[in-house]
């Protein structure tokens, strides 16, 4: 089983690499500033995310920052 923080980093890479194909085209949030205020919203209110789809909210926060990462990409 994979630990937090290596999900993060496997997140982060997989996110790079969509960053730098034509996948990278359909963020929402493609500038750091509405990257880092999108990641700094979702945050604000994660847990409704993983209530509203039925998910337990993980107990490690690495993966809470994976989360928010990826969410970040599209998250309004």
């Amino acid at each position: 089983m994979s630990s937090g923080r290596e999900v993060l980093v496997r997140t982060l890479e997989e996110l790079a690499a969509e960053a730098r194909s034509e996948n990278g085209d359909s963020w929402e949030n493609v500038t750091l500033s509405s990257f880092l205020e999108a990641m700094g919203a979702w945050l604000s209110v994660y847990e409704y995310s993983y209530i509203n789809t039925g998910r337990p909210v993980p107990d490690d926060p690495w993966e809470i920052v994976a989360e928010a990462v990826r969410a970040a990409t599209i998250y309004e």
